[in-house]
C-alpha cells in the first residue's frame, strides 16, 4: 500500500519518546552539519580516511554522526558510545547498550542529504535518492522494478518520466530496507510481503520513501538543530 504523506519538517529537539506507532525522520544537509568525527568508532575513522576527496568523507562522516546522535537521542547514551554491529544482510543493529532491539532504524543518504528513521516494536526502512536526468530509466527499471513498472515509464511523457522513476525508484529501496534484505530478484518472494510506503517530501531535487511494517500512524519530522 502506497501513502502520500506530506510530513511537516521541523527544526527540534524531539525525543527520547517514541510511542508507540510513532515513526520520527530525521533529516539533514551534509554540508551544514558538523563534521564530529570524535563521535566515530575507530573503524568508522579509517572508512571515512579511505574517501579520495575531502567533501566525500565530510557528507560520509556527517551522516554517521546524524545516525550515532539520533540513536544516542533515543537510547539515553552518548553518541559516541553506541556500538554499531553488522547484521543480517549486512544491515547495521546496536550492539550496544545491550537491550536495545526495541529500536528499528534505518538511514540513507544521497548527495548533501541524509535521513534516519526510528520507530520502536516495528521495522522501518528509508530511502533518499538524488534525482538525476542521466540514466535510461526504462532499462534500469525493467532490471531491477519489473516489466510493469518500465511499461509506465515507457508511456510517461519525458518530462515526467525522471521524477515517477525515482518515486518508484526509492519505494523499492525502502521496502528493502524494512525487510532487512535490500534490492532482491524479482522473482523473490520477498518483494510480496506486505507493508505500509509513504512517499516523503524531502526537498528540491530529491525523492524519499518510507516503509515500515507495522500501521503507518504518526510520521514526525525533525532536525538536530533548532
Amino acid at each position: 500500500m502506497v501513502i502520500v504523506r506530506d510530513v511537516e519538517w521541523r527544526r527540534s529537539l524531539l525525543g527520547p519518546e517514541l510511542p508507540t506507532g510513532e515513526v520520527h525522520l530525521w533529516l539533514a544537509n551534509l554540508d551544514v552539519e558538523a563534521d564530529d568525527t570524535h563521535l566515530l568508532s575507530a573503524q568508522e575513522c579509517e572508512r571515512a580516511a579511505k574517501f579520495r576527496f575531502d567533501h566525500h568523507r565530510r557528507r560520509w562522516t556527517a551522516a554517521r554522526v546524524l545516525l550515532r546522535r539520533v540513536l544516542g537521542r533515543y537510547l539515553a547514551t552518548a553518541p559516541e558510545s553506541v556500538v554499531l554491529e553488522e547484521g543480517e544482510h549486512g544491515r547495521r543493529v546496536v550492539g550496544w547498550p545491550h537491550g536495545s532491539e526495541w529500536l528499528s532504524f534505518s538511514p540513507s543518504r544521497s548527495g548533501d542529504l541524509a535521513l534516519v528513521a526510528v520507530a520502536r516494536g516495528q521495522s522501518v526502512g528509508v530511502d533518499v535518492e538524488r534525482v538525476r536526468a542521466d540514466l535510461d530509466f526504462v532499462a534500469i527499471a525493467r532490471r531491477a522494478l519489473g516489466d510493469e513498472v518500465a511499461d509506465q515509464l515507457e508511456a510517461e511523457r519525458a518530462k515526467d518520466r525522471i521524477s515517477a522513476f525515482f518515486r518508484a525508484w526509492v519505494r523499492e529501496e525502502a521496502r528493502g530496507k524494512c525487510r532487512g534484505t535490500g534490492l532482491v530478484e524479482l522473482d523473490d518472494e520477498a518483494r510480496h510481503v506486505p507493508l505500509f510506503v509513504a512517499d516523503l517530501a524531502v526537498g528540491d531535487g530529491y525523492a524519499g520513501a518510507l516503509a515500515t511494517d507495522g500501521e503507518l500512524g504518526t510520521v514526525r519530522g525533525c532536525s538536530l538543530k533548532v
